[in-house]
């Protein structure tokens, strides 16, 4: 058995192994090659976008000339001075510019010129007049605001053309014709925009002669559906071709991009990482798994097993099972040696069986009666815990009549409604409960009557006072309430908080805005406080430390930011206040620091502030806010003050009945001694 289970938890390891080594490198596989195809999908948006610039680009300079008086006039008279003064080869290098045509409306050349070396002076004329005839609504345009720009190809090559309407500079004249330029998109303007961009790139025009056959393999998968065709047969360098299209929607060219093939090698290299890793991995866990089942389950059972073996066939009823450790092998060899041990005091135990039975009885503390049907008292028992059930032992065998006359407190409805339970319980065999109260000198006690069915016959009913339990149940209630009514007033004040942010982010006024912040700080320190009160565990009220560097680092933040200039160091007595002595305390020390941090430190100056409370006896409390910064105004008088805070400050010391103290510098200092509350 224990090799069986050995392969399986092996051959399920192994299994899953390379479930996961499979789906996760076709994960990888996927993953690297989608990455590849973005990758040179995006160059060749690129490209696009660079031919389409260099069209639009022409564009703009056939828009130049064409929208000029001396052109209209040129068009309806030709003049050869005209013509050798603006088309010069100079300024058809400088606009590389192949060839230039102006026509009338009629579509009839009306000049027409090829700028370069290398071929003759009317071929690519003739081949772009050719073309022009065949597509006329390239070149005729019905308003003054017709264009038409894009490849053409030719036998030539491919030419880059743009055409617009031959207006007046005003605009305002009908249409005299039309002039058209194009420049050549040969090998050298391929590998320039090549160089521009990176890539390595090559365009064939489909009419050209000397087409490779990879590209002619190619050119059946290209169509309007699936414009581009990514070739990744080669191991070392991908290609992708995208179909160019002429003026007028037709294929013209092919464009073949060519990128090595790096991700895919990294996607490789990755995955043959990540199968030598998980074999580790996989190998080294299965091991552990193994040796750990081996070690821990199958041979301590075995042993188990044998242990059992030799003490059934022994003879010896005081031989036991030895198993080490705490887990739940021992606790079954435990648990044997337990029956054992149980079995060996079985005769000792149904001796005393009777005297334990009568000390558990004596032990609940509940008084327990045995009930018939009737009502009738079989049997009952009363601990001393409940009093009022002293007599429970003289109620053996009473009936209704003298079981309320006993227990006076007892009422004709409470009996009514024990001995329908009592059937219930009897007809349903469900467990019924019910709860009553009576009232004494001592106040309103509590109990709650168990019935539980004990035979077809008669019930079980225990009856147990929980005065206690209820009495800690409504406080438990009441500490709920409270901290309830401390979550919802600090959630309506964040409320105000929040709507005190927003009127001083709409006001422009700065010193409307800073009165709206301090008003925001001083609400702000209100709900710390209901915050703190929530949290804490303490009924009587909130460590006032913890409360106060939350204070401190909230107003801190308000008018410091991220700055560290100012310093404040927080040294407090463990100290729990209530809520009247907290919140004047809490809004007088937003005051105070908020002045600090306003005005003792101007024009970026460091300094420090420190906060201490202590305790100044048994009952009074010393609360002390300083600085070292450049102190209070000569003109400040803390007794009558004309700021507002200070004002607060004062009223709020007289709620305290605490009497301020203010130091002499260096800096500002304020002493508040106040009586604990």
């Amino acid at each position: 058995m224990r090799r069986r289970i050995l392969l399986a938890i092996g051959g399920t390891l192994l299994v899953m192994l390379v479930i996961i080594s499979l789906s996760s490198s076709a994960i990888l596989r996927d993953s690297y090659a989608g990455l590849e195809r973005r990758y040179m999908e995006r160059d060749v948006q690129r490209i696009m976008g660079d031919i389409a610039w260099q069209e639009s680009g022409l564009g703009r300079t056939v828009g130049d000339y064409a929208a000029w008086t001396e052109m209209y006039r040129f068009v309806q008279h030709p003049s050869a001075a005209f013509a050798g003064e603006n088309f010069t080869p100079e300024s058809a290098a400088n606009l590389n510019l192949e060839v230039v045509l102006v026509l009338d409306n009629a579509g009839k050349t009306v000049y027409g010129r090829q700028f370069g070396t290398g071929t003759s002076e009317a071929g690519v004329v003739d081949s772009l007049s050719a073309w022009i005839a065949l597509h006329p609504r390239q070149v005729r345009f019905s308003d003054r605001s017709g264009k038409a720009e894009g490849l053409v190809g030719l036998p030539q090559g491919l030419l880059i053309m743009a055409s617009r309407p031959i207006l007046d500079d005003h605009r305002s004249l009908p249409v005299a014709g039309t002039l058209v330029m194009g420049r050549r998109f040969d090998a050298d303007a391929v590998s320039q925009l090549g160089n521009r961009l990176l890539v390595n790139v090559a365009i064939y025009a489909l009419e050209a002669p000397l087409v490779p056959d990879s590209v002619r393999r190619v050119q059946p998968r290209l169509s309007a559906q699936n414009p581009l065709y990514i070739d990744t047969s080669l191991d070392k360098v991908a290609s992708i071709y995208s179909l160019l299209r002429d003026m007028e929607g037709a294929p013209v060219a092919i464009a073949k991009l060519d990128s090595p093939r790096d991700i895919r090698q990294q996607g490789e290299r990755t995955v043959k990482f990540f199968f030598i890793w998980l074999f580790f991995v996989g190998a080294g866990f299965c091991g552990v798994v193994l040796l750990t089942i081996e070690r821990t389950v199958l041979s301590r059972l075995v042993h188990l097993g044998r242990s059992v073996l030799a003490i059934g066939t022994g003879g010896d009823p005081t031989r036991r099972v030895t198993i080490a450790g705490k887990d739940q092998i021992a606790y079954i060899g435990a648990a044997i040696n337990g029956m054992l041990d149980a079995l060996y005091k079985a005769t000792e135990e149904l001796r005393v069986s009777e005297k334990r039975v009568e000390a558990f009885l004596d032990a609940v503390p509940d008084a327990i009666f045995r009930v018939t049907r009737d009502g009738t008292i079989l049997d009952a028992r009363s601990p001393r815990q409940l009093p009022l059930l002293e007599a429970a032992n003289d109620l053996v065998g009473r009936d209704a009549e003298m079981i309320l006359s006993l227990y006076s407190f007892l009422s004709p409805e409470l009996y009514d409604k024990s001995i329908a339970a009592t059937e219930k319980a009897l007809d349903s065999g469900v467990s019924q409960m019910l709860a009553f109260h009576v009232d004494t000198e001592s106040g309103r006690r509590f109990y709650e009557e168990r019935f539980v069915a004990g035979s077809e016959k008669e019930v079980i009913v225990l009856v147990r006072e929980v005065t206690d339990l209820k009495q800690a149940e409504e406080a438990r209630r009441k500490e709920i309430l409270l901290k309830e009514i401390h979550h919802r007033v600090k959630n309506n004040l964040q409320v105000i908080s929040s709507l005190l942010a927003l009127q001083a982010t709409a006001t422009k006024d700065p010193h409307t805005r800073a009165l709206l912040q301090e008003s925001r700080n001083r609400v702000h320190s209100m709900a710390l406080i209901h915050e703190k009160l929530y949290l804490s565990a303490d009924e009587r009220g909130v460590s006032f430390d913890t409360y106060v560097r939350d204070l401190a680092a909230h107003l801190r933040h308000s008018y410091a930011g991220n700055s560290e200039a100012v310093t404040m160091e927080i040294d407090m007595e463990e100290i729990t206040l209530d809520m009247d002595v907290l919140v004047p305390c809490g809004l007088i020390i937003n005051e105070l620091l908020s002045n600090a941090l306003k005005y003792a430190f101007p024009e970026d100056r460091t300094g420090t502030i420190n906060v201490t409370m202590r305790a100044d006896g048994t009952r009074s409390l010393v609360l002390s806010v300083s600085d070292n910064g450049i102190g209070l105004p000569a003109d400040v008088d803390v007794s009558a003050p004309r700021s507002l805070g200070l004002r607060i400050v004062n009223t709020l010391v007289s709620q305290l009945h605490g009497t301020l103290a203010v130091g002499a510098g260096p800096g500002a200092s304020f002493t508040l001694t106040f009586p604990r509350g």
